[in-house]
C-alpha cells in the first residue's frame, strides 16, 4: 500500500492504495478538474452539493463505460459465432477487441473506485456540515447562559447601587444627628 498525498478542491487527501503514485495523482487531479468545472458551471453551489453533483457526472461516465464494455462483449460474442474456423485475421481481431473490453474494465473499476473515494468525501462533508451546525448550536447555548449570567449579575450590582444608596443616606443622616448632638453639647457647655 502507498500513501499518495493530493489536493482536490483546494483540501489535501492523503490517498492510500495499490496504485502507483503517477495513477493516483492522475484520478485526484482527474475529480478535481471536474469539480472545477461543475463550480464554474454553478459558482452558487455550496462544497457538497458540487461534489455529489461531480460524483453524479463520474458515475454517468462509469455507466457509459459500462455500456461500451457490453457493446465490446456482443461484439465479441458477435465475432466468436460469426467466425466457425480460428483464423490468424479472428485471432488478431480477437485480441484487439479483448484490449478494448480489458481498457473499458480497467476505466469502469477506476472509475468505481472514484465513486467510492467520492462517497467517503461527501460523507466527510457532510459530517463537517453537521459539526459546524453542533459547534453553532453549543455556541448559541454559550451565549445564552452567558447573557444570563450577565443579566444576574447586572442585577445584583443594582441591588448593591441601591444598598449603597440606602447606605450613604442613613450616613449622612446619621452625620447630621451627630452634627445637631455636638452643637447641642457645645450650647449645653457653653451654658454651664
Amino acid at each position: 500500500m502507498k500513501t499518495v498525498s493530493v489536493t482536490i478542491d483546494g483540501i489535501d487527501y492523503k490517498i492510500v492504495g495499490d496504485r502507483d503514485e503517477a495513477q493516483i495523482v492522475k484520478i485526484a487531479k482527474y475529480i478535481d478538474k471536474k469539480l472545477g468545472e461543475i463550480r464554474s458551471a454553478a459558482p452558487n453551489l455550496n462544497k457538497v452539493d458540487a461534489s455529489v453533483l461531480t460524483s453524479i457526472n463520474i458515475v454517468d461516465q462509469l455507466f457509459e463505460n459500462k455500456e461500451k464494455v457490453e457493446k465490446l462483449e456482443k461484439e465479441l460474442k458477435s465475432i466468436k459465432e460469426g467466425y466457425s474456423n480460428t483464423t490468424e485475421d479472428v485471432e488478431k481481431e480477437f485480441d484487439s477487441v479483448l484490449k478494448k473490453l480489458e481498457v473499458a474494465e480497467n476505466k469502469a473499476s477506476e472509475s468505481e473506485k472514484e465513486i467510492e473515494r467520492l462517497k467517503k468525501l461527501v460523507e466527510e462533508k457532510e459530517k463537517e456540515v453537521i459539526n459546524k451546525k453542533e459547534s453553532n448550536a453549543d455556541a448559541n447555548k454559550t451565549d445564552e447562559e452567558s447573557e444570563k449570567k450577565i443579566k444576574a449579575l447586572e442585577m445584583k450590582l443594582k441591588d448593591m447601587e441601591k444598598k449603597v444608596a440606602v447606605a450613604e443616606s442613613m450616613a449622612t443622616e446619621f452625620q447630621n444627628k451627630a452634627y445637631n448632638l455636638q452643637l447641642n453639647y457645645e450650647e449645653l457647655k457653653n451654658k454651664k
